[in-house]
């Protein structure tokens, strides 16, 4: 078992008060429970281009009226589970399958007055509405009589939110803060497109209690969505917990929501008043991890986290195979999983470093060789080809590329690698996936309370050496060499999570707490004394906040290790590390400093003036950019990044107070710089800002 720091509070906060059930206590309270057939479309296979088809599957999901007489505050992972697959069911209904799926779960579920007429208009065979829909969403209404197992009958409205379709619905995704016209940001309260389009969904809901003539002064409301549908369904419930206009309280609201993004910059999003919605997360779903952490939103409620191989390794590995051989049953295709969130934390992180805030969002112009973009147009230009063209069009997807040269070079890339060219992405937020986990959970009484404590411990290591894992049967589970991951041990039972980071140098494992794995270090240089390491144990929620860490510098490895490995756990004994007293408040700033005069329509730095969101964009045009790196830990190494087109010259990174010895007319201190390199991989101990300094050409 590697060691660390004890346990303090450097990541997520406890969200909310409401109580969590375990399957096995929420089964024993389900003493009426019936499972509801019903079927959905899988598109998942046709999506990535592995399929010419759509799969029609057959699934059951779970019901007891029961349920609705239980405190709303109390999560339950059989009413998750039902949730889920309802959602499963609203997507891919069409006028050509007269939209039979969503109608199928509601008839049988035994609602009546069953309102699906949103998805007339809403749908991807509507030509018209494939361009114009955007602060809306499509759901699904109807209600029943449920009865409690004293005889006790109320009424239980049904609202279903569905998820993005291939409408430019996906554009309110990007509207953050689109209204604010004058640059105060600090306004801003709500993510304004989820919220717009949740207000939307208000006001129909009304809509629809009212032409039913529902009394709604003693019934249930039960509220659920996956993907945008959840987003928008965790703004509803907010508004529905606080507006008690429709006749329901917060004692009669049930809100479940399944890859929810985040919505709100309230800094009460956890309190009471939220603790009836319960927001289910896939830890490798990049969807819940927008916007970024760091600019303070978050989502109503309490987050729930599925298991996963970087988080949660026993319960992960206790339904893997099930999970994979359902998942190739429904959608016709193998799994094709990230093997961690890794490379989630890394595009989260790289989101950040573009965006610090909002106002950065929206008023700073940042540099790209196809022309200068604020990152809200160039997040607008994105999803709208998400949207239109579909991820299926590599023709479109290859032009669009252009863009990512330059400052949106590493975030456009994740989606490169994961979405365009694989399919690592779509699966982790796969409607499917989440259904299948649900259930398995259930199966297997795993406790998703636990979510967010992690039973692994990730080491890292930076510098010229391999990395081997083995497990107590001497099986390697783990192997990272010369920079390469082992992907052979991919088809193996027992593999563990595995990361590189080829621009850090950083390489990578998740080292399970339980098991007695061991773990080994191998030179890859002839003379390591001469190359010494860094390393650092550390524990991460499932957001990729740094929980613990210690951290190792400059250990050489012993000769011996050219021929034979060295176990990590001595080798850490031998040296002496040290433990991370705060967490992800590490940040390299980054100034940009010129030399030259420009021409009139460009600059080396230029922002929007207040509210100026229009296109084209205003000149003068940025010749130049730079990207500091932010929430780090002491421990970790960080990349800055800058980049200069045909007008500028990059000159060098330069500590604070200091500057090119040919600078003029500055107080600063004439200085080498730290580094030429334009990505500047560098240990972090503590905060600064380093400045980068460009020349005209």
């Amino acid at each position: 078992m590697l060691q660390t720091a004890p346990l303090q509070s450097g990541g997520i906060p406890h969200r909310g008060e409401g109580l969590i059930m375990t399957p096995q206590e929420a089964k024993q309270h389900s003493t009426n429970l019936v499972m509801v057939p019903t079927t959905f479309l899988s598109h998942f296979a046709q999506m990535c281009g592995q399929a010419k088809e759509r799969f029609e599957n057959d699934i059951e999901i779970p019901f007891d009226d029961s349920w609705f007489f239980a405190p709303t505050n109390v999560y339950n992972p059989y009413m998750a589970w039902s949730a889920m697959g309802i959602c499963l069911t609203g997507y891919k209904n069409l006028p050509s399958n007269e939209y039979r799926y969503i109608r199928k779960s509601f008839f049988n579920l035994g609602c009546e007055d069953i309102d699906i007429s949103s998805y007339y208009h809403l749908n991807d065979e509507n030509p018209v509405a494939y361009r114009l829909n955007v602060d809306q969403a499509s759901y699904a209404f109807g209600h029943r009589h449920v009865h409690n197992t004293d005889g006790t009958e109320r009424e239980l409205v049904i609202m279903m939110l569905r998820g993005t379709s291939d409408t430019t619905e996906w554009l309110s995704n990007s509207e953050v803060a689109d209204s604010i016209a004058d640059g105060d940001f600090s306004r801003l309260v709500n993510h304004e497109g989820f919220w717009n389009t949740a207000e939307k969904a208000f006001r129909d809901l009304r809509t629809y209690i009212q032409r039913y003539d529902i009394d709604m002064s003693d019934a249930r409301l039960w509220v659920i969505g996956h993907s945008r549908g959840a987003a928008i369904a965790n703004a509803l419930a907010a508004m529905i917990d606080e507006d008690t206009s429709l006749g329901v309280t917060h004692d009669r609201l049930y809100a479940y929501t399944f890859s929810a993004s985040r919505v709100t910059m309230r800094k009460d999003y956890n309190s009471a008043t939220f603790d009836n919605i319960f927001n289910v997360i896939n830890p490798e779903d990049y969807i819940p991890r927008l916007p970024p952490y760091g600019w303070g939103i978050r989502r109503f409620g309490r987050d729930l986290y599925l298991p996963s191989i970087a988080t949660r390794y026993a319960d992960y590995r206790t339904y893997l195979d099930d999970f994979q051989t359902m998942f190739k049953q429904w959608t016709h295709m193998e799994f094709p999983a990230f093997h961690g969130n890794a490379e989630i934390n890394a595009l989260e992180r790289e989101l950040h470093n573009i965006c610090p805030d909002i106002p950065t969002m929206y008023q700073r112009k940042r540099f790209s060789h196809a022309g200068t973009l604020t990152f809200a147009q160039y997040f607008t230009l994105f999803t709208d080809l998400a949207a239109v063209s579909g991820r299926t069009l590599a023709l479109e997807a290859a032009d669009f590329a252009k863009y990512g040269t330059g400052t949106f070079r590493d975030f456009l890339g994740f989606f490169l690698r994961n979405e365009i060219h694989g399919h690592n992405a779509p699966a982790a937020h796969q409607e499917e996936g989440y259904l299948i986990k649900l259930m398995l959970c259930c199966k297997y009484n795993i406790d998703i309370e636990q979510g967010a404590t992690p039973d692994v411990t990730r080491l890292s290591v930076y510098g010229p050496a391999s990395i081997t894992v083995k497990d107590r049967g001497g099986a390697v589970v783990g192997s990272i060499s010369k920079g390469r991951i082992d992907d052979k041990l991919y088809e193996t039972n027992n593999f563990i999570a595995m990361y590189v980071d080829d621009t850090t140098g950083e390489q990578s494992v998740w080292v399970p707490d339980s098991g007695d794995y061991h773990v080994t270090l191998r030179a890859e240089t002839n003379e390591p004394s001469k190359h010494p390491i860094d390393a650092r144990v550390s524990t991460l929620d499932p957001e990729g906040n740094t929980l613990t860490q210690t951290y190792y510098t400059n250990i050489a490895l012993p000769k011996q290790a050219l021929n034979e490995s060295v176990d990590w756990t001595l080798l850490a004994q031998q040296h002496q590390g040290t433990a991370a007293s705060h967490f992800n408040d590490v940040d390299v700033s980054v100034e940009i400093r010129g030399i030259g005069q420009l021409n009139e329509d460009e600059a080396f730095v230029s922002f929007y003036e207040p509210g100026a969101h229009s296109m084209p964009i205003p000149k003068p045009e940025v010749v130049c950019d730079a990207l500091g790196f932010l929430n780090a830990t002491a421990g970790d190494h960080g990349i800055i990044h800058a980049h200069h087109g045909r007008h500028a010259k990059f000159l060098g990174w330069f500590a604070p107070g200091t500057a090119p010895k040919h600078a003029p007319g500055t107080d600063l201190t004439h200085a080498e710089p730290l580094s030429t390199e334009e990505s500047y991989v560098l240990p972090l101990t503590h905060s600064t800002t380093l400045t980068a300094w460009f020349e005209k050409r």
